[in-house]
């Protein structure tokens, strides 16, 4: 591969792996965020632990496995992976459904690791990188970065740039992660951008889409948390976009959530490998969709594998009746598993606090919350029922 092409993007290579380490050792801010995380390892070990570190893989294997290791034992009741005996000796380029910001690629990596997988690069938007050492961090830690907020001529040259890397490095054999939409779903209904794929079809040697996109070996991935930690901010910028003409979500927002994501509760948590993309194409008829139409019918294939994977937990029948105004799905679920939930529900609405001028709407916020726990249910019994 050359590098150099792909310099402001891509992860960081073996001889610039040292000076960045030495770099990062001194930056106070990474010392505050590490240690907010409360690991049992104190900071003073962290240099110790990095001591020869050499290339990307080996710090991923070192410390961001360890500190997602510490999420999982602290943060969540159980973690899991299902590959659904998919071979891990090859490569792949894993789509998910995007419900955390940091932790879907980094609890996916981890377990993919344990599963004998080869760890997979992170695709990581560059409206992230709120200073410069962040930017740093991520590609020491294996992520390519999306350029963001481009306008004209520079979209189109950042998406050939950024599909050009991704067809080399799995040219070569190398993991890749990427979400199936920019930003989270934040009502939980995850659908695969079109425009993603598109972007992911540049790269390819083939005008035809279904070609181009073939050498990536596409997986889509379903990620389900019982419980998002986020859900109450979620809802609390579904009111502000509703309510604040001209909206826009700050960086000290992204970083809220971000912190917000990592330290809070989860609950259980599921990973699930899909069907390739390949298998699902070939099980379709894509040979009579037009040329045109073809991006939103990989991505409604893609959608429906998704939703097919789903992990679902009390709380989302919960919500599903909740919202419906009726009990259809009680079997999933007990009279104390309802009022637990209906006591977490009232608990997240206090949570929201809203600039001076606004008033929280109850009623409002209550139905952003239901719709992002009944979602997944309500998407999964569509998939499944067609067949």
């Amino acid at each position: 591969m050359n590098y150099e092409k792909y310099h402001d993007i891509r992860p960081l290579i073996a001889s610039e792996v040292p000076g960045a380490i030495a770099q990062l050792l001194t930056v106070p801010a990474l010392r505050h965020a590490y240690e907010q995380l409360q690991v049992e390892m104190p900071w003073e070990g962290v240099a110790q632990m990095l001591e020869g570190c050499d290339s990307v893989d080996e710090f991923k294997r070192r410390l961001g496995y360890y500190l997602v290791k510490q999420v999982m034992k602290h943060r969540c009741s159980s973690v899991h992976l299902d590959t659904q005996g998919l071979p891990p000796e090859r490569q792949y380029t894993f789509i998910s459904n995007h419900r955390d910001i940091i932790l879907d690629s980094a609890f996916l990596n981890v377990l993919l690791h344990d599963a004998g997988f080869g760890l997979p690069q992170i695709a990581i938007g560059d409206n992230l990188m709120l200073q410069p050492w962040v930017e740093t961090l991520v590609k020491l830690n294996g992520s390519f970065i999306v350029r963001r907020g481009l306008e004209g001529r520079e979209v189109l040259l950042a998406a050939k740039q950024l599909s050009e890397y991704m067809h080399d490095a799995a040219a070569e054999g190398i993991n890749l992660w990427i979400a199936q939409r920019e930003g989270r779903a934040k009502d939980s209904t995850d659908r695969t951008q079109p425009a993603l794929l598109k972007m992911l079809g540049i790269g390819g040697r083939s005008r035809n889409l279904v070609e181009a996109l073939r050498p990536l070996s596409i997986v889509p991935v379903t990620c389900s948390y019982e419980y998002d930690p986020c859900d109450y901010l979620k809802a609390w910028e579904m009111q502000m976009k509703r309510d604040v003409p001209h909206y826009r979500k700050s960086g000290a927002e992204d970083a809220l959530n971000m912190a917000t994501g990592v330290l809070g509760y989860k609950g259980r948590v599921t990973m699930r490998l899909g069907r390739p993309l390949s298998q699902l194409i070939e099980e379709s008829s894509w040979q009579e969709t037009p040329d045109k139409e073809l991006p939103d019918f990989i991505a409604s294939l893609m959608d429906e594998e998704i939703h097919r994977g789903y992990e679902l937990y009390p709380c989302n029948y919960i919500a599903w009746d909740l919202f419906l105004g009726r009990e259809e799905h009680a079997q999933h679920y007990s009279s104390e598993d309802k009022q637990q939930f209906e006591e977490y529900l009232s608990q997240r609405i206090g949570k929201i606090r809203l600039p001076e001028g606004l008033t929280p709407d109850v009623g409002f916020l209550r139905r952003c919350l239901l719709e992002m726990y009944a979602n997944p249910a309500i998407n999964f019994a569509q998939a499944t029922k067609r067949g």
